[in-house]
């Protein structure tokens, strides 16, 4: 008598192959209470139940199959699944994915995965799609292999690492309606090739070179420079109490709605990914399926969050928003959310299924459903209000952004440090000071540490500051560690671990001033779009109210821009609106230096400081100056004897035409100027007219300067001290202009040059 065939399950665990998995026949009936979709049939793993309908399995990732449980499969008639992974031997079982239908990419891959790996067994089901099976080595120290891949122009090449599955037979495959097969066959478990990891990362550091427009190597759970997955991923307590406050509305379109909370769990919950599945079961059944749209009845949330695969674009700081919006309490606040210590992505891997997530995978972010609620006030809350926490003048505030903006250039750099070591030392180095030391991080994104310390040793020179107060300023080059909080990807906002480092940071150093120089470079989104401006400052924002800080932003103004115009900082309107206060620096005007006295060749040592913004203290009735002063510091070596010379700013006040001149000097000019220069005549407020010109009273009488005297003239003019009228002249017999002395006001350096 002939012996009874073996079940495909039972030739495949014969063969070595011992973590196998059942799956859904293409075209079997589906239960009414599943979650799985039609189109998941043929390659979903899942089981019949005792109504003869089929639903899907849980847990299968961590299961280890039976005997008893290959036998009920093969009696219920399911496909043949394998899970990848760790085996029980110690090596790790992977599947190298060609999901590609362009014939020329297949070709390469193909190539690359013979020269590396030799001539695996080969599965197709849509060809030129391929799948290649080989074992790698256990990596040191029982690190997982994460599931890897590589983007190109045309397809994918995925790398099915641990707790995924491909279907390896007795399955049709849902496209082409025809049975999977071996082109080369499967062998036994044993007699795959065994390869190392840095092998499998050769491979596809080898096809990304040689892949049209192939990106960055992505690898689950790490992320990497482009997508940064780690940031999304949230801390396990803030998510426990964001999730119970976000509402469950279900409004047209509900099912893509549905889908992109699936992304926003699964980005958030990559350390924690059963504890995930398990909320996100929780959330979706606190909708009643009765006011569900049709599209959505029957979907099963376990199975949509499985589905989701990385990379994902969305994550905890989507679900921290949700919550706060929807908390009635007002309690749960995202920026504190997202400061939360959070776990390394490697601590654990995630576990979706071997399913079409297209759709999935491109829809993104979540509609803002919490309603509006108008909020009550009484005379209470306008009592006992306390004062806005000024730290450094009226320039920065605690928990609010200041933008400073120059050209290239002009002395942003060199103003920064003069004004951190104010802060630091609570001294008066410019117009400013703060009201006590102040702990002052600097985080230079362009000069390397040593030129820093240059500019940090010559101020601390210049001003002779104890060294003492140092221990209130910390500096880092961007150079040395960049940093960067937001970027864009595929028309996302990506949210990158920096933003939760500096918080952190802040905190534990009890940062009170945070200078980011440039702001450009601190994030990776549009300089010119409204919306992603407005992210930037959002996040900004919330580290200044995380830490209790003030965060100065330095950064450049537009070709053409205008002193104190907030218009004139470079990029969209948005960024301004984010901040509280901006100031602008530029270097002074050709008219300006002509007014002061001041050679033309050296007034790019002056600098104006003009308020461009500030919502909370009154505009400057007058620009501040500072100067540029050049110190030596001292560090001459045999190879460079002459050593360095930097730049420090200092406080700058523009000398007035009253400077020095005698009490009652006003009242001398302005009797000069109603005598006249002669009998019958008056003086003109025309420079032009040279013979008359009202100035030249003023340098006769207190030896100022040109530039000097028409400032006076202008501000007397402006204040109606001296106007300008018609008379008869005695010398020219007609009617001429002439200067008329009106009052006699108190002269203040600021009325003269305003």
């Amino acid at each position: 008598m002939n012996a009874p065939t073996p079940s495909p399950f039972a030739k495949l665990f014969g063969g070595g192959y011992r973590l196998l998995v059942p799956i859904v026949p293409h075209g079997a009936p589906l239960s009414n209470r599943t979650h799985l979709k039609p189109k998941s049939r043929g390659k979903a793993p899942g089981i019949r139940n005792h109504e003869g309908k089929w639903t899907s399995i849980r847990d299968w990732q961590n299961t280890t199959p039976t005997e008893a449980d290959l036998s009920a499969w093969t009696a219920m008639g399911a496909g043949v699944g394998i899970r990848t992974g760790p085996q029980p031997d110690g090596t790790w079982l992977e599947a190298i994915d060609a999901d590609t239908l362009d014939a020329a990419c297949a070709g390469i891959i193909e190539a690359q995965v013979e020269g590396f790996f030799g001539f695996t067994p080969t599965r197709v089901g849509n060809a030129p799609k391929a799948l290649y099976l080989i074992r790698v080595e256990a990596p040191a120290g029982d690190q997982p292999i994460p599931y890897m891949s590589l983007a190109f122009d045309g397809g994918v090449v995925e790398v099915l690492g641990r707790a995924k599955q491909f279907v390896a037979g007795d399955s049709i495959h849902p496209t082409t309606l025809q049975p999977y097969k071996w082109t080369r066959p499967l062998c036994r478990f044993e007699d795959l090739p065994v390869r190392t990891l840095d092998e499998l990362h050769a491979f596809l550091s080898a096809c990304r070179a040689a892949l049209p427009a192939a990106g960055d190597v992505y690898t689950e759970g790490r992320g990497n420079r482009s997508v940064a997955q780690e940031a999304l991923a949230g801390d396990l307590a803030e998510l426990e109490r964001a999730i119970p406050l976000i509402p469950n509305v279900y409004e047209p379109p509900g099912r893509e709605k549905f889908i992109r909370m699936a992304a926003a769990f699964r980005g958030a919950f990559q350390n924690h990914y059963e504890r995930g599945l398990e909320l996100f079961e929780e959330w979706a059944d606190k909708a009643d399926l009765s006011v569900r749209p049709d599209d959505s009845v029957h979907e099963d949330p376990g199975q949509v969050y499985r589905s989701v695969k990385a990379p994902y674009a969305c994550g905890a700081g989507l679900l921290y928003e949700l919550a706060e919006a929807a908390d009635p309490s007002g309690e749960f606040r995202r920026a504190d959310a997202l400061a939360a210590p959070y776990f390394d992505a490697e601590a654990a891997a995630m576990q979706p299924d071997e399913v079409d997530t297209a759709e999935a995978a491109t829809i993104v972010g979540a509609d803002k459903i919490p309603p509006l609620v108008s909020g009550r006030i009484d005379l209470g809350d306008l009592i006992g209000l306390p004062p806005r926490q000024w730290l450094y003048g009226t320039k920065i505030s605690r928990r609010y952004v200041t933008f400073l903006a120059s050209p290239g250039g002009v002395g942003k750099t060199a103003y920064v440090f003069a004004m951190a070591l104010a802060a630091a030392s609570s001294q008066a180095l410019l117009h400013d000071t703060a009201r006590k030391p102040l702990r002052v991080w600097i985080y230079n994104l362009e000069d390397d540490i040593v030129e820093l310390r240059r500019r940090l040793a010559a101020a601390m020179r210049h001003y002779g500051l104890d060294p003492a107060v140092l221990d209130n300023i910390r500096l880092n080059s961007g150079r040395d560690r960049r940093f960067r909080i937001v970027q864009a990807k595929d028309g996302q906002f990506v949210v990158l671990p920096d933003f939760r480092g500096v918080i952190e940071e802040m905190r534990r150093e009890q940062v009170d001033i945070l200078i980011v120089d440039p702001y450009l470079r601190s994030h990776g989104v549009s300089e010119n779009e409204n919306e992603a401006q407005d992210e930037v400052m959002r996040l900004y924002a919330d580290i200044a109210e995380a830490t209790n800080a003030g965060i100065v932003l330095v950064h450049h103004t537009k070709k053409g821009a205008v002193a104190g115009e907030m218009d004139s900082l470079r990029g969209g309107s948005t960024q301004g609106g984010g901040a509280r206060a901006a100031f602008t620096l530029s270097p002074m005007a050709s008219e300006d230096a002509a007014k002061l006295g001041i050679p033309d060749e050296e007034r790019r040592l002056y600098v104006r400081m003009d308020d461009a913004k500030n919502n909370m203290a009154p505009p400057a009735q007058r620009a501040e100056w500072l100067k540029l002063a050049s110190v030596h510091l001292g560090n001459g070596t045999v190879e460079y004897p002459h050593g360095d010379n930097v730049q420090v700013a200092t406080a700058w006040t523009p000398p007035s035409a009253w400077e020095g001149a005698e009490e009652g000097s006003e009242h001398k000019v302005l009797s000069a100027i109603e005598a006249g220069p002669s009998t019958g005549e008056r003086y003109s407020a025309r420079p032009q007219d040279r013979d008359r010109w009202v100035g030249d009273a003023l340098v006769s009488l207190l030896g100022c300067t040109v530039g000097q005297a028409k400032a006076t003239i202008e501000a007397w003019l402006k204040q109606g001290v001296i106007e300008v009228a018609d008379y008869r002249s005695v010398d020219q017999r007609k009617t001429r202009k002439g200067v008329y002395v009106r009052m006699l006001p108190e002269v203040s350096e600021q009325d003269i040059f305003g």
